[in-house]
C-alpha cells in the first residue's frame, strides 16, 4: 500500500487543508517577533504573496528567490510560492554577496522576495515590481531563462559543491513528498504537536519542519539563528511552548546538557529527539538522552539531494553499552539503497562497505543548470538510476548500515588510509572534549601534518595527556600532529561544523 495520500498532490495542500478545518490553530510560535500565527492567517499572507507573484504572469514552474531572514513572513512565502504554482530558492541572507548574486545569476531566477527595507547590491539584474505587506517583490531583468526545469518543481537549495562553486539541487513535489508523508506517518505528528523550527530555509532539515509539521496541523516554534545558538533561551522555550518534537544537527544538541540548565525547567511533554547531519558523539548523546529521559531519540540520514533516505530508532537509554555511533540503520520505504565496492561493483544487498548510493522517490532530479555535475553524480545499475553520496558506509551484523565517513575526508598517510571522523570519535569519548574536528593539512599533494581543534569549557588540555588516551583508541600511524584549543568551533549557517573556516586556521 503507497505511503501517499493519493488526494495529496502538492507540497503545500496538507497545509492549505489546516487552513480550513484548524483556522484557529496556532500554526506559527515567534518568540523573536513577540507574535503568533494561526493556520488562517497564515493562509492569508501566503495568498496575497501568491496573487502579487500571479501578477507577474511567469511560466508555471518558474523559479522565485526568497531573500528573507527566518519568520512567519518567509514562511508565507514558501507556502505562497507554491500556491502560484512556482518554486521557491531561499537564500542564506548571512552568506556574502557574491555568494548569493552568483546564485541568483545561475539560476536565472524570474523574481525575488525580500523585505521592503532590503535592496542588496547584488539585485542587480531584478526591477521593483510591487510592495505590501513589509516585502517587496522584484521582477527579473535579465533575458528569458534557457535553463530547463523538471516538471513539478517545487523548490531548489544550494549546497556548497567540493568545487567551490554552489549547486542547486531541484526537488520536486514527488520526490518532497516522499519524505514529508512518510515523517508525518512515522513521527506520528499531530496538531497537538510543536515542533522546533530550527533548521535555516536553505538547510533541508526544515522540509519537515515546514511541511509534515504544518500539513499535520501541528504548531511551530520558529526560532532564529542566533536563537538557536543560545541553549538557556532554547530550554527555556521547550518549557513555555511545550516542545513536543525536536529535529536538529547534533552540533546543536549537544550544547543542551552542558548549558541547557534542564533542571530548572519542564521538559515533560518532549516525546521524540530527531537528528540528522553529522554524527552524535555517544558521550554527549548519552548526556542528552540523561536530561531528555522522556523522549525516543532518532538517527536520520540523507545528503540534500535525497532529503532523508534511511533512519534508525535508538534503543530506549540504559539498555545497551554502545561506545560508537548508532547505525543510520535501514533504507525508508520509499528509497533503495547499494554499496559501491572499491573494484567498481555495486551491491545491492547491503553487505561488505563501501560507497552508499541511493535510487528511489526521493531522489533529486539533478543539479540546476549542471548536466554534467548530475551525470558525474549518478550511477546506473540493474535499471535504476542512483545518487551517489559520497559517503562511505559497512554493514553490521544486523544489516543495518553505520556511518564511516566522506569519501573526501579520507586521507593517505605513510601509506596507510585514514578517515578523520575516526579521530574525532575517538576524541570525543575525552569526558572534558564537548567537540571536536580534524583536519589534514597538505603540501604538494601530500599529507604533512594531522590537525585536532577542540573546545574543552575547562581550558586547554595537555597534548602529551591527548596523545596518550588517543594512542590506547586508534593506531599509532593516525595519531594528530597537532591540538588546537577553540573557545568554540565554528558552524555553517546549516549548523554543522565549518571546516572551512577551519582550514583558514591550518
Amino acid at each position: 500500500m503507497s505511503i501517499r495520500n493519493k488526494s495529496v498532490q502538492r507540497l503545500h495542500k496538507g497545509i492549505l487543508h489546516q487552513a480550513v478545518t484548524n483556522s484557529e490553530g496556532v500554526a506559527i510560535y515567534f518568540p523573536f517577533g513577540k507574535s503568533n500565527l494561526t493556520y488562517g492567517q497564515l493562509h492569508s499572507q501566503a495568498h496575497k504573496i501568491s496573487l502579487a507573484l500571479q501578477d507577474l504572469s511567469l511560466p508555471k514552474g518558474s523559479l522565485v528567490v526568497l531573500y528573507l531572514d527566518k519568520s512567519p513572513e518567509a514562511i508565507a512565502a514558501v507556502v505562497g510560492v507554491l500556491m502560484a504554482e512556482l518554486a521557491y530558492l531561499p537564500l542564506d541572507v548571512d552568506a556574502p554577496d557574491s555568494r548569493n548574486q552568483f546564485i541568483i545569476e545561475q539560476s536565472q531566477a524570474q523574481a525575488v522576495l525580500a523585505r521592503e527595507e532590503t535592496e542588496p547590491p547584488f539585485f542587480t539584474q531584478t526591477l521593483p515590481f510591487n510592495k505590501f505587506d513589509g516585502l517587496a517583490l522584484y521582477r527579473s531583468s535579465a533575458k528569458a531563462p534557457g535553463l530547463k526545469l523538471p516538471e513539478g518543481l517545487a523548490y531548489v537549495l544550494y549546497t556548497s559543491g567540493s568545487t567551490g562553486v554552489p549547486k542547486g539541487v531541484m526537488v520536486t513535489h514527488t520526490a518532497a513528498l516522499a519524505f514529508v508523508d512518510w515523517a508525518r506517518a512515522t513521527f506520528a505528528l499531530k496538531p497537538e504537536d510543536t515542533l522546533t523550527s530550527i533548521a535555516p530555509l536553505h538547510f533541508d532539515l526544515s522540509i519537515f519542519d515546514i511541511f509534515a509539521g504544518l500539513s499535520a496541523g501541528c504548531s511551530l516554534l520558529l526560532l532564529t539563528p542566533s536563537e538557536s545558538k543560545n541553549p538557556l533561551l532554547v530550554s527555556s522555550y521547550i518549557a513555555e511552548y511545550g516542545v513536543t518534537t525536536i529535529y536538529a544537527t547534533p552540533t546543536l544538541l549537544q550544547l543542551m546538557p552542558r548549558f541547557g540548565k534542564a533542571g530548572r525547567y519542564d521538559h515533560s511533554q518532549l516525546r521524540q529527539v530527531l537528528f540528522a547531519g553529522e554524527v552524535f558523539p555517544i558521550p554527549a548523546l548519552r548526556a542528552l538522552q540523561e536530561i531528555w529521559h522522556t523522549a525516543k531519540f532518532y538517527n536520520l540520514y540523507g545528503p540534500t539531494e535525497t532529503n532523508v533516505c534511511t533512519w534508525h530508532p535508538l534503543p530506549p537509554k540504559g539498555t545497551d553499552d554502545r561506545k560508537t555511533p548508532y547505525p543510520i540503520g535501514q533504507p525508508c520505504p520509499y528509497d533503495r539503497c547499494a554499496i559501491l565496492k572499491e573494484d567498481g561493483d555495486i551491491s545491492s544487498e547491503l553487505k561488505g562497505s563501501g560507497e552508499l548510493l541511493v535510487s528511489g522517490a526521493s531522489v533529486m532530479t539533478g543539479y540546476l543548470g549542471m548536466p554534467e555535475q548530475t551525470r558525474q553524480a549518478m550511477a546506473e545499475h540493474e535499471g535504476r538510476v542512483w545518487y551517489k553520496t559520497g559517503d562511505l558506509v559497512a554493514v553490521d551484523s544486523n544489516g543495518d548500515l553505520l556511518y564511516r565517513g566522506r569519501r573526501g575526508r579520507m586521507i593517505k598517510r605513510r601509506g596507510y588510509r585514514i578517515e578523520l571522523g575516526e579521530i574525532e570519535a575517538a576524541l570525543h569519548q575525552y569526558k572534558a572534549i564537548t567537540q571536536a574536528a580534524c583536519l589534514a593539512k597538505e603540501k604538494e599533494q601530500s599529507v604533512s601534518a594531522i590537525w585536532v581543534f577542540y573546545v574543552a569549557p575547562e581550558g586547554p588540555l595537555p597534548h602529551t595527556l591527548l596523545t596518550e588516551f588517543l594512542s590506547e583508541r586508534i593506531p599509532e600511524y593516525m595519531l594528530p600532529d597537532r591540538f588546537v584549543h577553540l573557545p568554540e568551533i565554528p558552524q555553517t549557517s546549516s549548523q554543522k561544523i565549518d571546516y572551512q573556516a577551519l582550514k583558514q586556521m591550518l
